[in-house]
């Protein structure tokens, strides 16, 4: 039991937790209905409480949706302008990646803008641009022949892992081709685009209005881009054929490092007003500069496997930006090793003198030397004997001058600029009588001799293991059809050792005076083991 007072506080306790509730869960809403009441003043207020609150828990509802919607589409907008300021923050970070160097990137660049071996970088140039464009293959061909002269050949001399393109050619259109001919696209980039109608009346009356202007060359595409190649009939493919698109980018650049490479300018007139030159002064010595023709690459790319995409702007801008590099580094290249060469004009001048000295010594050793190789045959020989001796020795001799000078033959491995095509052809026999292979240096498409894969074969093994043990009269050697004695024979042509003599550096002429030697030798030892049948069966019968 309690007492009054506690009882009285228990009841004052619950009535004040009632109060409380009443107040915070339908007090708003009686407060409002008896406020409405009072104002409204309706004959039964009962009713008009009762529908009063109905009316408000509708009302009160539809405060609560919209409020919902309301932060719905809040939470919506908050969201959508989280993943934009997400999708900008990747677009900057996506950007700010793309902007870095691509692996190998600044070193090849380097090394492009330096290097005179440009050639041996196209490999890693190739993954570059592949690695930046998203090529399935990207492979690198160089166009051959002069364009009206005869036929081209794009001969592809690199390419990325898994392209199969090395060694492949393309075969263009004869000049003088009575129907068209299927060349394939990639042709396309090398041909001059056709001049906008209007542009001669325009250049007409700049020159009639003022100072003559030069002519304008011609001008070609930037790129040949085939979007589908599979619906593209003149694709040329070289394995099955997949979906995807091809683009063909051209590099130009200027060649010096060809057989008339080097152009004589002869000296200046001296003005009217210059003073007289000194008595017994030297005249005037003519210079030298580069002559230039342009010369054509094909970088072609693909993605092919790739669902038929095609190259984005930016991808084709990264492989052209890249193809630029490397025409610049071409031409600076060339140019390079052009003054390279050019500057040992003297030394070579100096160098031919000793070697002409050193052959006229060794042509009169030789004829001594010859007499006697005769007289230990005996007086018993005979005149074909005597005669074949001679060959023989003569060919030792030549065998032997050609050792006596090995440095300035092994040195032609360095010679950058072409020869001249008659010391091309008789390097070309010495090689094909020493047994090397054809293919070697040259190029199937278009059989010519490839320079830089012939000098490269002048080595000391060439010397010490082809050119010392090398006997013209070994009948167990089976030569291929281009060298045998009369392919050698035509390959020459009107080329003899005393027109070379005149006209070429000693070093050819004493390899010319060997390939001769050589060719006369086995005609003369063939001739003997013929002679030699004849009597082993004339004795048998």
């Amino acid at each position: 039991r309690s007492c009054p007072a506690a009882r009285e506080r228990s009841c004052l306790s619950l009535r004040t937790m009632d109060s409380a509730y009443l107040k915070e869960n339908v007090g708003p809403a009686l407060t409002a209905a008896m406020t409405a009441m009072i104002v409204e003043q309706p004959k039964d207020s009962v009713e008009f409480v009762g529908n009063y609150l109905l009316a408000y828990v509708e009302r009160e509802q539809g405060k609560k949706e919209v409020a919902e919607k309301f932060a719905k589409a809040d939470a919506v907008a908050k969201a959508a302008a989280e993943a934009k300021e997400v999708a900008a923050a990747e677009a900057v970070a996506a950007a700010e990646e793309a902007a870095k160097p691509l692996p190998d990137q600044v070193e090849l660049a380097t090394e492009l803008a330096s290097t005179t071996e440009v050639a041996e970088l196209f490999p890693r140039l190739m993954e570059l641009i592949k690695a930046g464009s998203g090529a399935s293959s990207v492979y690198l061909g160089v166009k051959d022949a002069e364009a009206g002269t005869e036929t081209a050949t794009i001969s592809f001399v690199a390419g990325t892992a898994g392209s199969d393109m090395e060694g492949k050619v393309l075969m263009g259109a004869a000049p003088d081709a009575e129907e068209p001919v299927d060349e394939g696209v990639s042709f396309g980039v090398f041909k001059a685009l056709e001049p906008v109608e209007g542009e001669e009346e325009e250049a007409a009356e700049e020159e009639e209005g003022g100072e003559p202007k030069p002519p304008k060359g011609p001008e070609y595409p930037t790129e040949f881009v085939v979007k589908n190649v599979v619906r593209e009939p003149a694709v040329k493919f070289y394995g099955i054929p997949k979906l995807g698109s091809y683009v063909a980018l051209p590099v130009r650049y200027d060649s010096c490092l060809h057989a008339d490479g080097v152009e004589i300018v002869p000296p200046a007139e001296p003005a009217e007003d210059a003073p007289p030159a000194e008595e017994g002064a030297p005249p005037p010595a003519p210079t030298t500069k580069p002559k230039m023709v342009s010369k054509e690459v094909l970088v072609g790319m693909h993605t092919m496997g790739q669902s038929g995409r095609t190259f984005s702007a930016e991808q084709l801008a990264f492989a052209k930006e890249w193809t630029g590099k490397l025409s610049e580094a071409l031409g600076r290249a060339e140019l390079a090793l052009w003054e390279e060469e050019v500057g040992k004009t003297d030394a070579k001048v100096a160098s031919d003198e000793e070697t002409k000295a050193l052959f006229a010594d060794l042509k009169q050793q030789e004829e001594s030397k010859l007499q006697e190789a005769i007289d230990s045959l005996g007086e018993a020989a005979t005149d074909d004997e005597k005669a074949y001796k001679t060959l023989e020795f003569k060919f030792q001799s030549a065998t032997a001058a050609l050792q006596q000078i090995k440095e300035k033959v092994v040195e032609i491995k360095t010679y950058r600029m072409v020869p001249k095509p008659e010391p091309v052809r008789i390097l070309q026999t010495m090689l094909y009588s020493l047994d090397i292979a054809q293919d070697t240096f040259i190029e199937p498409a278009t059989k010519k001799v490839n320079w830089e894969k012939m000098r490269k074969i002048f080595d000391v093994e060439l010397m010490e293991n082809k050119l010392a043990y090398y006997d013209p009269a070994d009948e167990s050697i089976d030569y291929p059809k281009y060298a045998r004695v009369e392919a050698l024979k035509e390959l020459l042509g009107e080329i003899t050792a005393e027109t070379a003599a005149e006209t070429m550096p000693p070093l050819y002429v004493a390899i010319l005076e060997w390939v001769l030697k050589a060719i006369e030798l086995r005609e003369a030892a063939v001739a003997k083991r013929e002679k030699e049948a004849e009597a082993e069966a004339a004795a048998e019968e």
